[in-house]
């Protein structure tokens, strides 16, 4: 096949892959429904194999999807996952055509109709240049961050030259067939801390004989706030507290979740350098008992950031051009959310995101994609693809 035909060769597939998109959006996948994950990992290897690719197993749950022969060319890695936010009990359930344009589901956008997008522009791809080095990792519990996977994506085993994130193309207004969508340069971090603060608990009619933990939260809760900083992308929450046990008890213990969102891994180590100084420095004293307050924390994610560079600027002009030669309306942007393609990021492979279905909704019962705007984007990654792979092995 030549590029010439792509077009072509993309709606010759369009039944199918929306016939493909509906059984996969009709069994549910939220992360915590295992066996329902690794169903959808079964039904994906069927058409992954169908596509003549080949499957492996990476920790367990996870897949790795390979195309070409791989004998020629950079390697491209694809990252996508299997599961969603939408547990089995809820109500957003099942695939809904809306009109001939919007479809609805859970999983839809995020991301379900990326993972074809991607597997059908490995099926082109291969088609057009069969000694390609093309993958797709497909995590089990991405929506989670990835926790079982994390440590295959921070080694190395990927080994690629590049990577391309399959998360939704974000419109840049009302979801239509020609609103811009966003190909995404740069994901701030993420980082969840857990911090737990003792007093000494005691009734509150004789305050003197306490000592409370909820106080001793409040003053570190504002030093935390203070760590905002906006103008370089450092941003705090207090997401969830709670502490004491009755009214008339000064509260022997509380606890806080305290979330941080930055743009670059030194920002993030710093941040969380802070945080956890003022949670283990002690700030309430009861000078009758002579006691202070201590804290103690546990760091429940640390997701590096996808850090804007000149290699990543590379994959976003090569998606900008081509959407101009095929007519579609992208633009760059970033995203204060992270992704998988964080971590592929942090482990030195220049990565961009964002190249999967045009979603609204994310994450809610109306999630919706432009369904012939996510079967035209297997047209352009398959283009971006061959951009890159071709440029490479020119240069070589």
């Amino acid at each position: 096949m030549q590029l010439e035909q792509l077009g072509a060769w993309v709606d010759e597939r369009a039944t199918e892959i929306e016939n493909w998109l509906e059984t996969l959006v009709n069994m549910n996948t939220f992360t915590a429904n295992t066996a329902g994950v690794d169903a959808g990992m079964d039904k994906m290897y069927e058409l992954a194999d169908s596509l003549g690719f080949t499957v492996e197993a990476v920790n367990a749950r996870h897949r790795l999807v390979k195309a070409g022969n791989a004998t020629q060319g950079p390697r491209i890695l694809l990252i996508s996952h299997m599961d969603t936010v939408f547990p089995p009990d809820g109500d957003f359930l099942e695939y809904r055509r809306i009109d001939d344009e919007f479809v609805t589901g859970p999983g839809t956008g995020d991301i379900k109709g990326g993972l074809l997008i991607g597997l059908y522009a490995m099926k082109a791809i291969s088609e057009m240049l069969p000694d390609c080095d093309v993958q797709m990792v497909v995590s089990a519990n991405e929506e989670i961050g990835s926790p079982t996977i994390r440590d295959w994506y921070m080694g190395e085993n990927i080994d690629a030259d590049f990577a391309i994130g399959l998360e939704p193309g974000f419109p840049q207004g009302e979801l239509s067939a020609d609103v811009p969508l966003g190909v995404v340069y740069q994901r701030r971090g993420y980082c969840a801390i857990n911090a737990t603060i003792y007093g000494h608990e005691a009734h509150s009619g004789v305050p003197h004989e306490g000592l409370s933990a909820i106080d001793g939260l409040a003053q570190r809760i504002l030093k935390i706030n203070a760590l905002n900083d906006p103008e370089n992308g450092i941003s705090t929450n207090i997401g969830t507290i709670s502490g004491g046990t009755a009214g008339n008890t000064l509260a022997g213990v509380a606890k806080a979740l305290i979330t941080f969102r930055y743009e670059t891994m030194a920002d993030g180590e710093a941040t969380k350098a802070a945080i956890e100084e003022i949670i283990t420095t002690p700030t309430g004293h009861n000078p009758h008992l002579d006691i202070w307050d201590r804290g103690e924390f546990d760091v429940n994610i640390f997701i590096p950031p996808m850090e804007r560079n000149e290699r990543n600027q590379y994959l976003v002009d090569t998606v900008l051009e081509e959407a101009k030669r095929l007519g579609h309306n992208v633009v760059p942007i970033a995203r204060g959310g992270g992704s998988d393609a964080n971590y592929v990021s942090a482990g030195g492979t220049p990565s961009i995101c964002g190249m999967g279905a045009p979603c609204v909704g994310l994450h809610s019962p109306t999630e919706t994609i432009h369904l012939p705007m996510m079967i035209r984007r297997v047209e352009l990654l398959t283009a971006t693809l061959y951009r890159v792979l071709t440029e490479a092995e020119a240069k070589a």
